[in-house]
């Protein structure tokens, strides 16, 4: 699951023509190594086949929460911005003239961060072709990005640079440049985490092991830790108030009295959630990414929302 990091998350996206840190290059995932000998997925898997597996992206998990930074400050300096207006109008004092223009600037970033995340796409979603060995990427602004497996750069990247300690955590892919150093691209993975890697590299040896060995090894290897448990269909509906609720909350479970007092900022988010859902686009992959990724029809393992995997028996 993700903190409430926004990083990337405008319309800049990741901070990109830059060179790579020293942390992403201590941290470098080599395709053909093993990363962790456990496998975990975050709960973050829309689609899963034999022919590609995808993924929700790095900022679904936090989902509302921008809008409710930037909604509840729009509505403070709207209000803001009518007082200073009456306060000039009333007492005629000219220096009361600065306050309206502050406000007013004040209002359109708070706009601008609530449209980060209001009016867009429900989720950006990842697609790992593990036949034809790409990474299909729904990019914020609707476009298509496609990379080879091997060609990526993948990494544990820290939004505080080289600072692990104090920044979040998460897998990135970049595209170099052919200097091999200069990032000109990034894909950042759903799971993001602030205590450290190992999480993150049992969730990239998910992916890893998928595409270098295939479904029914990660399968097996998950087994023995957790059951798969897939998204909602996505690609098809818009996900109910109640799920947001969960998804937001999931990180808590076994910890009621904290989920209880956590509400606090949970259940607010969980309604500016809501409004992103019903305000945004169902992302639609292009038909020619769906003939490069089409299922065939005897696999035995499409799994998605309507089709969960079935639930290994308890031993006896």
């Amino acid at each position: 699951m993700s903190t409430f990091s926004p990083y990337g998350m405008g319309p800049a996206g990741f901070h990109v023509n830059r060179p790579l840190n020293n942390f992403e290059r201590e941290q470098h995932l080599d395709t053909k190594r093993s990363a962790s000998d456990l496998v975990h997925y975050d709960q973050s898997i829309i689609k899963f086949n034999s022919t590609f597996v995808e993924y929700v992206d790095k900022w679904y998990s936090m989902r509302g929460f921008m809008a409710l930074v930037g909604g509840l400050f729009g509505l403070f300096f709207l209000c803001a911005t009518g007082l200073a207006l009456y306060m000039l109008l009333d007492s005629g004092f000219m220096w009361f003239s600065i306050l309206p223009p502050v406000c007013l600037a004040l209002l359109w970033v708070s706009m601008k961060i609530f449209l980060a995340d209001a009016f867009t796409y429900t989720h950006y979603p990842i697609r790992f072709n593990r036949k034809n060995r790409q990474v299909y990427v729904f990019r914020r602004n609707g476009t298509i990005f496609k990379a080879g497996w091997e060609d990526l750069y993948w990494t544990v990247y820290s939004t505080q640079g080289g600072n692990p300690i104090r920044g979040d955590l998460n897998v990135m892919g970049h595209v170099l440049d052919e200097d091999g150093v200069t990032v000109k691209e990034s894909i950042g993975l759903s799971m993001v985490d602030a205590g450290g890697t190992w999480r993150l590299l049992q969730f990239f040896e998910f992916i890893r092991r998928y595409m270098e060995d295939g479904p029914g090894p990660v399968l097996k290897s998950l087994e023995s830790v957790v059951p798969l448990i897939m998204l909602p269909p996505l690609d098809r509906e818009k996900e109910s108030w109640y799920f947001g609720w969960q998804y937001l909350t999931a990180n808590w479970k076994g910890f009621p009295l904290l989920q209880i007092l956590m509400q606090v900022g949970f259940f607010p988010t969980s309604l500016f959630r809501w409004i992103v859902m019903r305000t945004s686009k169902i992302p639609q992959w292009p038909q020619w990414v769906e003939d490069e990724c089409a299922i065939a029809p005897d696999d035995p393992t499409v799994y998605d929302g309507d089709h969960p995997p079935p639930v290994a028996p308890e031993p006896a």
